[in-house]
């Protein structure tokens, strides 16, 4: 705290400029109001830290600051007067001049000093990091400039040692790495009860077994559909199969930044995340005591300026503070916290911070100014978190759209979807394809299948559609393709690489139900069936327990018994060049009905 006798006798909320004896009120500790030091006579917020910054920078100007007051903006009034004593943490109604004339006058700025001039100094010898690729041939002691690189080099070789990534001697632990479609390499250390009892180093640790309840709810976020993994700008088709490649053939340490690692246990978490060139470091604890619940988080780095790294951290602390969190933001360091939540709650702040830490890897090279800051941090609460596709005409305001050509378009009076594939002919020209598909037939498309030459599969995943028991149905056209004529339903959708489709194709004339495993297609079931261009067919899944059925136009067609459960999203489905439409889309669970697509 402040020393003995810090007042002043007047009160005025955040004003870039404040009149004479003004006390600024805010409802955070924000850095951002440092500059502001040597100009105001108090400092009075809702939330903060006595050890934040600009708790520290208040001390070095004699400012009294009064933090964590809980309910100061809304208690105090623009203009009123009042007198702040800091050190006895009281606000008094008015001006109460035997305090008063007690005050000690605020301190001399120390910008500019001698002393501050000589610490700028030592800083640029301290500071600077110059290791940030741990794969860099140049990651080496020799390597080593500043301070700030000694310690990244020895924290990335404490991690390697610490999660066994060397040479494992016999019996010694080696640390197991999550099999995702998602393109982060991401290495777990169980300490008991993290992970799904009996595994062993030969089976594949998959995000089913996951038992730790911070970490179940971070990656929930992480890997939720609306999380676009192909970078947080919109990419064409071509760049999503480049980046998707790269993705799941790289090896550990080959994507920017390097491998991630997990502490974890039932209740506990410690997830030490890269996400290409910047760093997070999430600890958690969630349990059945709300006293002892609680998470911390530290951000850093970036791939782009200075103003776009101090945009996107602006724009994480707005989302932040409007979680609940107390927030620190020192430079390019931000610190957010919470504690004292029940399970349940900390459960949902968890998986809001999963997504916020997946949406915003790479806004700080794109993110232009403040009104791109208010615009996504609208965006991220109404759960639109592929930001710069916001813009699109017709885009699908019901719908994430990970992939794909999807838009609006009205026929006949009626409202529908339209999925349109027909740019998209690439690895084989269009025509080849539909050259050799007459002359070879089925043979043709499974050889097309087994090269990837056409992996591409538009998705649209309603918003509001996370069901278990349910009963889901579409109405389905394909007008066009020459590679390929398909239109299906998905569900179960885990994220964009782990779900089931049923779906109709024109040219084999069948009806097949497919599940995506970490984005690799596995075909479950399939049945003869005359599909017709320009015609619409009735898809509709019954899903009960581990169970469903598959119908088309009301008859039975599929039955199956997957090997996990079925909850998950719902969503629309095509594949390479189809030209699909798609209407009355309804989601029956548990007595609510959403209608979508009508």
């Amino acid at each position: 705290m402040p020393e003995p006798s810090n007042l002043s006798p007047q009160t005025l909320f955040c004003d870039a400029t404040p009149p004479e004896n003004a006390i600024l009120v805010a409802r955070t500790a924000s850095p951002d109001y440092a500059s502001l030091m040597g100009r105001i006579n108090g400092l009075i917020t809702d939330v903060g830290s006595i050890t934040s910054h600009l708790a520290s920078v208040a001390r070095e100007f004699g400012v009294p600051a009064l933090l964590d007051a809980g309910a100061a903006t809304r208690t105090l009034v623009n203009g009123q007067e009042i007198t702040l004593v800091a050190d006895a943490a009281a606000v008094y109604q008015g001006v109460v001049i035997a305090l008063a004339e007690n005050a000690l006058p605020t301190r001399r700025h120390i910008i500019n000093s001698p002393m501050h001039t000589r610490l700028r100094a030592v800083l640029d010898k301290l500071s600077p990091l110059n290791l940030t690729d741990p794969q860099s041939l140049d990651f080496t002691p020799s390597g080593c400039q500043t301070l700030h690189d000694v310690i990244r080099f020895a924290h990335e070789r404490a991690m390697y040692e610490m999660f066994g990534l060397t040479e494992a001697g016999p019996g010694e632990t080696v640390a197991a790495r999550l099999t995702t479609n998602i393109p982060f390499p991401l290495y777990f250390i169980d300490l008991g009860g993290g992970l799904s009892e009996g595994l062993t180093t030969c089976d594949e640790v998959t995000s089913e077994n996951l038992e730790s309840v911070p970490m179940k709810a971070v990656w929930r976020g992480l890997s939720h559909p609306g999380i676009n993994w192909t970078g947080g700008i919109a990419v064409g088709a071509r760049d999503f199969l480049t980046l998707m490649a790269r993705g799941m053939s790289q090896r550990p340490g080959e994507l920017p930044g390097g491998d991630s690692f997990a502490v974890i246990s039932r209740e506990y978490a410690n997830l030490s995340a890269k996400f290409g060139y910047h760093y997070a470091n999430l600890d958690a604890m969630v349990g059945d005591r709300p006293e002892d619940n609680y998470f911390s988080l530290q951000f850093s780095g970036g791939a782009g300026t200075q103003a776009g790294r101090s945009l996107r951290l602006s724009f994480l602390g707005e989302v932040l503070i409007r979680l609940g969190c107390k927030l620190r933001i020192t430079g390019d360091l931000l610190d957010a916290s919470m504690r004292g939540l029940a399970a349940a709650d900390m459960e949902v702040v968890l998986d809001q911070l999963g997504r916020l830490l997946g949406a915003s890897r790479l806004l700080d090279v794109a993110i232009a100014s403040k009104a791109d800051v208010d615009r996504m941090v609208a965006a991220f609460f109404r759960g639109d978190y592929d930001f710069f596709r916001l813009s699109q005409e017709n885009r699908l305001a019901d719908f994430y759209t990970p992939t794909g050509v999807w838009r609006r378009v009205t026929q006949e009076g009626r409202s529908l979807i339209l999925e349109d594939g027909s740019g998209y002919g690439w690895g084989v020209s269009s025509g080849l394809a539909s050259f050799m598909g007459r002359i070879v037939g089925v043979n043709y498309k499974k050889f097309l299948d087994n090269i990837g030459a056409y992996f591409y599969f538009p998705l649209a995943i309603a918003k509001e559609s996370l069901v278990t028991d349910a009963v889901l149905r579409v109405r389905a056209q394909v007008s066009a393709g020459k590679i390929d004529q398909v239109a299906g339903l998905a569900f179960a959708i885990r994220d964009v690489g782990n779900y089931f489709v049923l779906r109709i194709n024109a040219l084999e004339d069948n009806f097949a139900l497919f599940e995506y495993v970490n984005s690799k297609r596995l075909l479950r079931f399939k049945v003869a069936a005359a599909i017709t261009l320009g015609e619409w067919y009735e898809i509709s899944v019954v899903v009960q327990g581990r169970t469903l059925q598959g119908y088309l136009d009301g008859e039975l067609k599929v039955e199956y018994t997957p090997d996990r459960p079925l909850q998950g999203f719902v969503g629309l489905w095509t594949r390479a060049d189809a030209v699909s439409f798609f209407k009355e889309l309804v989601i029956d669970a548990t007595g609510k009905v959403l209608r979508l697509a009508s």
